[in-house]
């Protein structure tokens, strides 16, 4: 019979219990009984449920980010090869909040404004992908794709909006058409921001 991994199982649980209970509203015991670990187990892995929280927090965020640095990495030469990565990565985040509802549960719920710790790593995490966004931007502008504008704006509202729409979606309607929101907000930041001809 293989091994249990009892870290994940740690984690797997956290997971759950964050997304069900909010993190003010739970406790290590809570965690506890839904891994089937002993409380040594937890502390041998995590200092605190802060501890094990802001591990989840960084693994969402990092996905998220990991999803947008792979479509939007490569700058795109023409607006409609712009608009089609834009298009992918709206898609990816999407699949992602609709493939992981408990992480955009515990995100929505629990993250802005639950500690400094935790609202810093969110900050930071929209600052490198408006900084992605600003490049694009900026290229978009010199090649005459989009209209002059304020790029660190712009590129600030770009990084969050997406990401805030596609919480509040998933968090209050189980049947998300992605497809068809991923067209809408492509259409809206795209056309949005093209030069006027």
């Amino acid at each position: 019979m293989p091994r249990r991994d009892k870290r994940a199982d740690i984690v797997n649980a956290g997971i759950r219990i964050f997304s069900r209970k909010g993190f003010n509203r739970c406790s290590v015991e809570d965690i506890l009984q839904e891994a089937h670990v002993a409380r040594a187990t937890f502390y041998s892995y995590f200092d605190s449920k802060k501890d094990l929280f802001v591990e989840l927090v960084d693994g969402i965020l990092n996905s998220m980010f990991e999803i947008v640095a792979r479509e939007l990495g490569d700058i795109p030469s023409t607006l409609d090869e712009l608009k089609e990565k834009t298009k992918n990565t709206i898609l990816a985040l999407y699949k992602y909040f609709s493939e992981n509802w408990e992480f955009s549960a515990i995100y929505i719920k629990e993250v802005m404004g639950m500690n400094p710790e935790i609202d810093f790593r969110i900050v930071e995490w929209q600052q490198r992908v408006a900084e992605m966004v600003k490049i694009l931007l900026n290229r978009g502008i010199e090649k005459g794709m989009f209209r002059p504008m304020d790029v660190d704006i712009v590129s600030t509202l770009v990084a969050g909006a997406p990401q805030h729409l596609g919480l509040q979606l998933f968090m209050f309607n189980q049947n998300v058409d992605i497809p068809r929101v991923a067209d809408a907000v492509t259409d809206y930041l795209i056309y949005g921001l093209a030069a006027r001809s």
